[in-house]
């Protein structure tokens, strides 16, 4: 008896396993590299590394970068608030992904990753 409990719940996990991996697949994934000149503007936990842009108009926008490559980090602590206010010249990859949920709906996603960093 305990062998026929142990195979069921076996089995749930695999199933409930694979629905989870079957439930946001990637559809496709795009790579674009950008460079600009930026201001930091600071790091934050949950928002990332914080950077002025020229936006359309006169006003900044602010650009927010959840990754760094190890290698950028190396060059320039981001992490310290001494850095904000610098200009830099940045280069980073914009991920774009498409995932489709469980119900077949399909959503578009972006994650910006700076790879080179240079002070003007």
């Amino acid at each position: 008896m305990k062998n026929k409990h142990f195979l069921v719940l076996l089995f749930s996990m695999m199933v409930f396993g694979l629905n989870a991996n079957s439930e946001n697949q990637i559809l496709s994934q795009e790579k674009k590299t950008v460079t600009t000149v930026a201001i930091f503007d600071g790091y934050d936990e949950d928002e990332g590394y914080a950077f002025l842009v020229k936006g359309e108009d006169e006003y900044d926008d602010v650009m927010y970068f959840s990754d760094v490559t190890p290698e950028v980090l190396k060059t320039v602590n981001l992490k310290s608030e001494d850095k904000i206010g610098e200009r830099f010249e940045i280069t980073y990859e914009i991920e774009e992904f498409e995932e489709e949920d469980e119900y077949g709906y399909t959503e578009v996603y972006e994650k910006y990753t700076i790879i080179k960093i240079k002070k003007i």
